[in-house]
């Protein structure tokens, strides 16, 4: 089954679509780096040159596969009551040179953003940098990043009591699945 990204479930498929991808280049570059050696001269070159040229979209899939490779979904029971919220988002990885932040739920209530973010990346880094992003998308956001899903359920409560106007909620939606691996 076919799972976009901001769906529970995206890392594993994500890293199973990938590997199979990386696999089959991995077979195609060894099919040809073989042959190279078993033809003649001009037409060894040819081929060589080819499994070499094969490393390039290669590696460009071999970068996010690596980054998302060691983090997994939490665990399904946490997310099953949130799973048809169109509020929530889930298995989001955002990447900047520093760090990497692995966000397995995110909740978007009007202009609030929060977020379970589960390695030890900085949580204040974390916040700045969906900031910065949603601003330069024109949308002012106040972000959370939580450790713990209780965290976040409190958040989700304290919402819920109050009344919030979504009207950017799929502009927030897009701009995070774009940011994401």
């Amino acid at each position: 089954m076919i799972k976009k990204k901001g769906e529970y479930g995206y890392r594993k498929y994500f890293k199973i679509k990938n590997g199979i991808m990386i696999g089959f280049f991995i077979i195609v570059i060894l099919v040809l780096f073989i042959a190279s050696k078993h033809t003649k001269e001009n037409m060894s070159r040819i081929l060589l040159v080819s499994s070499i040229l094969m490393v390039l979209p290669m590696a460009n899939l071999l970068s996010p596969f690596l980054v998302v490779f060691k983090y997994r979904s939490c665990e399904y029971d946490l997310v099953k009551p949130y799973l048809e919220d169109k509020h929530f988002l889930f298995d989001i990885i955002l990447t900047m040179k520093e760090q990497v932040m692995p966000l397995d739920i995110i909740y978007i209530d009007g202009e609030r953003i929060f977020c379970v973010l589960s390695n030890k990346a900085d949580k204040r880094r974390t916040e700045d940098f969906i900031k910065e992003r949603m601003k330069l998308g024109g949308i002012s956001v106040n972000v959370k990043v939580c450790e713990s899903i209780n965290e976040l359920k409190k958040f989700i409560k304290i919402s819920q009591t109050e009344e919030n106007v979504d009207n950017k909620l799929n502009e927030i939606r897009a701009i995070l699945k774009s940011l994401s691996v």
